[in-house]
């Protein structure tokens, strides 16, 4: 659900802002959506040092192609749907 967000700028700011917004030919809406969205992502960083983010893998299945075939390993061969087994109706 969407959150409704209300602040107070200067107005010059005001100005500023707004001929930004013309120049791109975006809305005021549209332009602090854009500017909040790219806070975010400068303000959140990812940890090189994380040690969850440099485990390397540590096992080994001996199956040359599970990457391929994981889905069957894990749940089994998948049944396929024959026409000449479907009983006619």
């Amino acid at each position: 659900m969407a959150k409704v967000v209300q602040t107070d700028l200067e107005e010059d700011e005001y100005m500023l802002f707004t001929e930004l917004l013309q120049k791109q030919r975006l809305s005021i809406r549209e332009g602090l959506r854009l500017a909040v969205i790219r806070m975010v992502k400068e303000g959140v960083k990812v940890d090189p040092k994380d040690p969850f983010l440099n485990r390397k893998p540590t096992g080994r299945s001996g199956l040359g192609d599970l990457s391929k075939r994981h889905d069957e390993y894990l749940y089994g061969r998948k049944r396929r749907r024959d026409s000449s087994s479907t009983p006619a109706h």
